[in-house]
């Protein structure tokens, strides 16, 4: 505040005209990424961003607006970016070429005077998330284009794991993070800033590998390969191996990695999120208890969501708990439609995906048959094509077969299914950037959960 203040007075000074400090948004934040401005002013051809600061931070000022710059730009509007330094009571921008200059405050008093300042109601719909929230695999030539900002925690924990791998000898570190924390797309930044260091990367992917796996090694040289594939193989070739989705190896696989990695004296990251288990074993196998046992791994973890929007993450949490506080969101962004039948039900997920939701089926069993076999959708992906992808809209279906078990979501199965319903459910909901639409057939108690979990008057 004292830092607007003293800018207030100095535009004051510059020039009597009081319009010129009315119309702003203080303090905006980007829903879901957490991006904050100080002062936006919005005009019919233009934006206005300006920065206030107390000292001079050198570079990261720079930095800032760059990324304020790179934001902005999404609007397709003239970007004029600038931060006020109070103890200097000096103005800086970035000129033509996007280079940091110092800017007289009647340059900035002109522009701010010839605005046409236009109304906003609400200034959230401007910013559409999914513009921001680059994934490897679904934006594949993005994030190769380098077209994404990390968060300064994921900024942080990278040049963390830079600086500990260029020291001569073996270096382990677990990445962990749950759903929707941006753990992909932060150990594949790292791969790929040391891929432009010509560092010589394998990643080994506990899963199938995905289109955007497929297009990074065709397209743009990368070397990544499913688990399932790996031979035992000689690790000396690379300066980094990197094992993701790690929760779902076998134990004996990542043993075998971590004693060649130390036979080498080479390099490895483990990226995983021990929610994201899909069957009983990979539970069991506690793999994040096997790396701490094994190695001397130095930890970091994402706690902060920049992926799923608040209200559907809370909505997940209370509907796989009813212990859980249901937080009060107006849900606009969480959909729900009720069927009698999986016959009835499957015509309407499938006029959904006709209208751009992504239909994500429960993987099939080989052995027996289940209950969310009735409303599978031919040739769409199933819950473990998709590990690790995210799209705009998903949609999760829950039949007759979940019950709470207590207070936990739980299913009524004959027999123990071979891939867990619940698991898979969580990794299809968790999918969803934006929008999520929840089909529930035949299930009057899971009907009335999310119906007590929506009602928000």
């Amino acid at each position: 505040m004292n830092d607007l203040e003293l800018f207030v007075k100095q535009m004051q000074a510059t020039n009597s005209n009081i319009e010129v400090l009315d119309c702003y948004f203080w303090g905006y934040t980007i829903p879901q990424i957490s991006k904050e401005f100080d002062l936006l002013r919005f005009g019919k051809n233009n934006i206005v961003n300006i920065e206030l600061k107390s000292e001079n931070t050198g570079v990261k000022i720079y930095k800032q607006l760059i990324k304020n710059y790179y934001y902005l730009d999404f609007l397709k509007k003239e970007i004029n970016c600038y931060t006020y330094v109070s103890s200097e009571n000096k103005l800086y921008g970035l000129d033509r070429d996007k280079m940091l200059c110092t800017v007289s405050f009647g340059e900035l008093y002109g522009i701010l005077n010839n605005q046409k300042v236009i109304a906003i109601d609400d200034i959230d719909k401007l910013f559409k998330p999914s513009n921001y929230l680059v994934s490897p695999f679904n934006s594949t030539d993005e994030f190769m284009g380098s077209k994404y900002f990390l968060t300064s925690r994921q900024d942080e924990i990278k040049q963390d794991c830079i600086n500990r791998i260029e020291k001569k000898g073996t270096t382990f570190i677990s990445i962990c993070g749950k759903a929707g924390t941006g753990k992909s797309l932060l150990t594949f930044d790292i791969a790929k800033e040391f891929m432009v260091r010509k560092q010589k990367i394998l990643i080994i992917h506990c899963g199938m590998l995905n289109e955007g796996h497929h297009k990074l090694n065709n397209d743009y040289g990368w070397n990544i390969i499913a688990v399932k594939s790996m031979r035992p193989n000689d690790f000396s070739a690379y300066d980094l191996i990197i094992i993701d989705e790690c929760q779902r190896i076998y134990p004996s696989q990542l043993e075998n990695v971590i004693n060649q990695i130390k036979a080498i004296k080479s390099n490895c990251i483990f990226s995983y999120d021990n929610q994201q288990c899909l069957r009983q074993w990979e539970i069991n196998n506690d793999i994040s208890k096997l790396i701490l046992d094994k190695t001397s791994s130095v930890f970091f973890e994402l706690t902060e969501k920049i992926r799923t929007n608040k209200e559907i993450a809370s909505f997940i949490i209370a509907l796989f708990n009813k212990s859980k506080t249901i937080e009060k969101f107006v849900r606009q962004n969480v959909e729900l439609s009720y069927f009698d039948s999986a016959k009835d039900a499957k015509k309407f997920i499938k006029l959904l995906g006709g209208y751009g939701w992504k239909i994500i089926n429960y993987t099939p069993s080989n052995r027996d048959t289940h209950p969310y076999d009735e409303y599978k959708i031919l040739y769409e992906n199933n819950a473990h094509e998709v590990i690790g992808q995210e799209f705009d809209k998903v949609v999760a279906v829950i039949d007759h077969s979940y019950v709470y078990n207590g207070n936990n979501l739980d299913v009524k199965y004959s027999k123990s299914p071979y891939y867990h319903p619940v698991k898979m459910l969580f990794q299809i909901m968790t999918r969803t950037r934006i929008k999520l639409h929840v089909v529930v057939i035949n299930n009057e108690e899971i009907l009335a959960r999310c119906t007590s979990i929506l009602d928000y008057d």
